[in-house]
């Protein structure tokens, strides 16, 4: 039969290609079913329900709740409870990840009752959980904590990413920080970017209020990777579909070729619609680059904005003293100012030689041995950056560096400011950079 083989290709292809080729071989599929016979709805209701899931996929959650739709009316004509319980269950889950809380908690209510009719214990346990998480996204805590099933259980495959997700921000709304970490944990090992956005955004929150400036770096870094293997498989997806066209209308070609005498008209007319594809997928994944640089620079602004302002009221009132300040009590501080190299930097009127540079370094190495290797984590490498670094952890105020260094006050000012752009990408004071030079 035409759409079983068609269906079968579909199948096939949802490992190697990209989705939306499958769902043009589902489609082809359908266009061939003719009547309402109980063999063909069975088979509409397989093949509504395994694009309704491609399209939910790919984030197209309106198509993809057609589709599903489409499948539960098959299901209800041919009286096939399972089929109908997995109808739900995919709108519900649809409607979920659209942030649409009421209609998914409606849809996971019939499934559930379904589920009971069946008698299968293990589906009510993953209706329950997926319930439990749409009451998460709705922020209704008390509701989702509501929803956990009683245990003993077993958890599905299909169903570890949504069980950790729940449990994680159940176990975090009830104080148990421990658990709950570890259930973050599990979920930055997910395949699903969405799972692993919630992770990962849950170590950020973490990192900020420790104020760990390497890890939000690496954070940062890891959100941005992301974010390029998502563009790389929107561009992916975009060529295996522009393929998944050129193929059928290659084949619509072959067949009017054999009706119509006009073949060069329409092997223009082929050349005119691929050329439209390609420019519309090129559009596409230009606008799709566009969309997430500008959401990872906004939630960049976002995160430098918060550390601004939590070092706003420090800077405004040390802005004119000599150096970041530390407390006179301070042995490390005490330490370094009691050194011969630092007394004997702080009179000198001639540039550093090396040997009192070496000298210097050594002795701030020594209070604070990871000092360098922060530094070289946050790409400053280059000597006389790294000697205006050293100084400043010192103490020394702009115009002593200048003199040590050889070179103007603006320039050691500027390269302050330099510094800090370079490292967290967005402009900044020169007591910015001491502040967290200070930090290390």
């Amino acid at each position: 039969m035409v759409s079983d083989s068609l269906y079968a290709v579909g199948q096939q292809s949802l490992d190697k290609y990209p989705t939306m080729r499958s769902i043009l071989y589902f489609q082809r599929a359908l266009d061939v079913l003719q009547g309402n016979d109980s063999a063909t709805l069975i088979r509409k209701t397989k093949i509504f329900a395994e694009m309704g899931r491609l399209y939910a996929k790919r984030q197209l959650y309106v198509e993809a709740i057609n589709r599903y739709e489409l499948s539960l009316t098959c299901a209800e004509l041919t009286h096939d409870t399972l089929d109908m319980l997995i109808a739900h269950k995919g709108m519900g889950d649809a409607y979920q990840r659209a942030n649409d809380t009421r209609q998914a908690v409606h849809h996971y209510n019939l499934a559930d009752q379904l589920a009971i009719q069946l008698k299968d214990e293990q589906m009510q346990v993953s209706i329950a959980f997926r319930r439990a998480a749409a009451y998460i996204d709705a922020d209704q805590m008390e509701q989702a904590k509501k929803q956990l099933p009683q245990p003993p259980y077993h958890i599905e495959e299909a169903d570890v990413d949504v069980f950790h997700f729940v449990m994680a921000h159940v176990l975090e709304w009830l104080n148990q920080s421990e658990q709950a970490d570890e259930h973050y944990a599990s979920l930055m090992e997910s395949k699903s970017a969405y799972y692993q956005q919630h992770a990962i955004n849950h170590q950020l929150k973490q990192a900020i209020q420790r104020k760990d400036y390497n890890q939000i770096m690496q954070l940062l870094r890891q959100k941005e990777a992301m974010d390029l293997d998502n563009e790389a498989d929107a561009q992916y997806e975009a060529t295996g579909t522009i393929g998944a066209v050129y193929q059928a209308l290659h084949a619509e070609k072959e067949k009017a070729d054999l009706q119509m005498k006009n073949k060069q008209t329409m092997l223009y007319t082929v050349i005119a619609i691929l050329t439209l594809v390609l420019i519309i997928a090129i559009i596409i994944i230009l606008l799709y680059r566009m969309r997430n640089e500008k959401i990872r620079l906004s939630y960049n602004q976002s995160l430098l904005e918060k550390y601004n302002k939590s070092l706003q009221a420090d800077l405004e009132a040390e802005r004119n003293k000599s150096m970041i300040p530390q407390p006179d009590s301070d042995v490390k501080t005490m330490a370094i100012r009691e050194a011969d190299i630092y007394q004997r930097l702080l009179t000198s009127e001639k540039p550093m030689n090396e040997a009192d540079a070496t000298t210097m370094m050594a002795l701030v190495d020594s209070h604070y041995p990871v000092f360098k290797t922060r530094l070289t984590t946050f790409g400053v490498v280059k000597e006389h950056e790294v000697k205006m670094c050293y100084l400043i952890k010192m103490g020394f105020k702009t115009s002593r560096i200048a003199t040590l260094l050889s070179r103007t006050d603006s320039a050691i000012s500027n390269g302050r400011m330099r510094l800090y752009k370079k490292v967290f990408g967005q402009p900044g004071k020169g007591e910015d950079w001491d502040k967290v030079i200070m930090s290390l």
